[in-house]
């Protein structure tokens, strides 16, 4: 008993159900020097254990405490559990899964073609910084569509003016096709016909002489040297515009060509009642071609717009300075021309005939009073001098001729000084 270790002095004992616990607590009851010096005290004092007290508890209460106290932290385990559980599933669902969401939202919207779409930025985290960068990717890739747009359009833009510069040259180099084929047989038809004329015209007049003055037989003969000498003029007319003409350039004024040329058909214009108004640029520079050839295109446009006004009327003429735009393969150059704008308020010329105002022996006149080669041959000189001419008209208000004419020559050729006259 002296020796008696403590975890032998302490024992649990329970019943065979298990279902009661007893706690058996011994203790040895020592003989003290005090208790062994005392007189009512019988045992020797050599002996050292004077017995054994040996108390059961009942651990009934303890057992059922600690039942509840287990499943009270059971419980308050299991509540911790939910609530880190739930707090972790809305830690995922607002910091993953939401810019997850976002970022697939984002990417379908951006498939389909809506650039227009901002995904928010949520946190200054990593998905954050994604999202960013989502939405400036999506800035750069609309202002990328819209530049593609406005490039898109511009080109269509292009393409389309560039087609309708084709089929106007397609059309000019058709009408100088023509010209050229029309103008070979003209040459050929012209000299064959202009010798038995010139016959006719020399044989007619010497029997002309021969004859008295007032007899039937002269005003016959005077009708046919009439008639043969207008057949002369028109074979002469198809000489020229077959017969390409070397012409004598050299820089001039145009405002003095048309004043020149104004004053042959403004006499016979005010006889029918038809008002030549000029409006002609003091500043105009010289331009440079023939003059001659210049005065024939002005000449026969003005007769043309003459002749198209039935009754009283107005033919304006307007010269001014005119920067033609062409495009080159680097930029687009700046050609310093000149135009000279004749006006009438006549009759004007239908659609239908607008396409073939420049063919050789078209006219819309009455027989005897156009042969169809005016506008050919002025077609013909203002090509020829690296210029224009256009029209534009409304049946029943008027016509507009308008003639660009370049003020220095577009040809590789000598040129003479400013200011130096045509010969």
């Amino acid at each position: 008993m002296k020796r008696v270790a403590d975890e032998k002095r302490w024992q649990v004992f329970a019943n065979p159900a298990g279902n009661h616990r007893v706690l058996a607590s011994m203790h040895a009851i020592r003989n003290e020097p005090t208790c062994a010096s005392a007189s009512c005290h019988e045992h020797p004092a050599s002996q050292t254990v004077l017995g054994i007290v040996d108390i059961a508890y009942s651990l009934d209460e303890i057992d059922q405490a600690m039942r509840k106290h287990a499943i009270h932290i059971a419980a308050i385990s299991f509540a911790f559990i939910v609530l880190v559980t739930f707090s972790l599933g809305y830690l995922l669902q607002r910091m993953i899964y939401v810019p997850l969401k976002d970022l697939e939202t984002g990417a379908k919207k951006i498939r389909s073609g809506q650039l227009d779409v901002a995904i928010p930025v949520r946190s200054p985290d990593e998905f954050g910084r994604v999202a960013g960068s989502f939405n400036d990717m999506t800035t750069a890739l609309k202002d990328a569509r819209s530049e593609l747009n406005e490039l898109i359009q511009e080109l269509e833009s292009k393409v389309e003016e560039r087609s309708r510069e084709l089929l106007a040259a397609r059309a000019e180099v058709a009408q100088g096709e023509k010209l050229a084929s029309i103008g070979v047989l003209a040459a050929g038809i012209a000299h064959e016909l202009n010798n038995p004329l010139t016959g006719v015209l020399t044989f007619t007049s010497l029997m002309r002489k021969k004859v008295l003055e007032g007899s039937e037989d002269a005003e016959d003969l005077d009708l046919v040297i009439r008639e043969t000498k207008r057949c002369a003029s028109i074979i002469r007319r198809l000489l020229d515009f077959a017969r390409e003409k070397v012409p004598v350039k050299g820089f001039f004024n145009l405002n003095q060509v048309v004043e020149d040329t104004v004053r042959f058909v403004e006499r016979p214009a005010s006889l029918q009642k038809i008002v030549i108004s000029m409006d002609l640029d003091p500043g105009l520079p010289q331009i440079w071609g023939d003059a001659d050839l210049i005065k024939q295109v002005v000449l026969n446009i003005l007769v043309n717009a003459q002749q198209a006004i039935e009754g009283a009327g107005t033919i304006a003429v307007v010269s001014r300075s005119y920067v033609v735009k062409t495009p080159q393969p680097t930029d687009e150059k700046s050609v310093p021309m000149v135009e000279l704008a004749i006006k009438d308020s006549g009759c004007g010329i239908p659609e239908a005939n607008m396409q073939r105002i420049f063919d050789p022996f078209f006219t819309s006149k009455e027989v005897g009073k156009g042969t169809g080669l005016g506008l050919s041959v002025s077609y013909g000189i203002v090509k020829a001098h690296g210029g224009e001419i256009k029209v534009a008209s409304v049946v029943g208000q008027g016509t507009t001729f308008r003639i660009l004419l370049p003020i220095t020559s577009p040809f590789s050729e000598s040129e003479l000084r400013p200011g130096e006259k045509a010969q």
